[in-house]
């Protein structure tokens, strides 16, 4: 009787430790860098951000890391001398759960502005216009066509990421040929498909 209860309480043990093991492959982690990004009117500053994975996916027969981009944070501090963080995050996510990318991020008149781009159904993505405006990110809509923009931050590759990526070397990064048109600037039109 004894033996068969301790061979129970093994079998409870091993299988928590299986479990335990799987679940740890499903657990999110990210990858945080600092970034120079070249603004509009020619300065350049720096932002944190961050990209957060979660475990999991269609995609775990290409993808051996079995994790997926989950959102994108940006972090800026304003070099007022006041302190002041803004943080902005990806909120939309296209139908196959994949998060808006923040393709620029920029200070026209000092109001920190974030544009990205999100699949609204297959073959189509749309251009978002984020403003903060009183403690609050508030998004604004674009017109159906406006003038192009280039991008200003990194969609490129994250591997082996610098403690701060210059502004070459997220140019390099960005520069592939295997990345699309619609990543490297945005517009002329909201709205891309095909």
């Amino acid at each position: 009787m004894k033996r068969g209860a301790t061979m129970k309480n093994w079998m409870v043990m091993i299988s928590l430790m299986i479990l335990g093991g799987g679940l740890s492959g499903c657990t999110g982690s990210s990858t945080k860098w600092k970034e120079e990004v070249q603004l509009s009117d020619g300065r350049v500053i720096v932002v944190e951000r961050e990209a957060i994975y979660v475990g999991g996916g269609d995609e775990w027969a290409f993808n051996r890391g079995g994790s997926k981009i989950d959102g994108y944070r940006i972090r800026y501090t304003s070099p007022d001398g006041s302190g002041r963080v803004v943080e902005w995050r990806s909120t939309k996510k296209s139908p196959q759960t994949y998060p808006e990318v923040p393709l620029i991020f920029d200070l026209p008149v000092g109001q920190p502005t974030v544009f990205s781009l999100v699949a609204i159904s297959s073959g189509c993505e749309v251009y978002s216009k984020y403003v903060y405006q009183n403690g609050t990110w508030v998004e604004e809509s674009l017109p159906e066509q406006f003038g192009q923009l280039p991008t200003s931050l990194l969609f490129g590759s994250k591997r082996d990421l610098p403690r701060l990526l210059n502004l070459t070397e997220k140019n390099g990064r960005n520069s592939a040929t295997h990345y699309r048109q619609e990543v490297k600037q945005i517009g002329p039109n909201r709205k891309v498909c095909g």
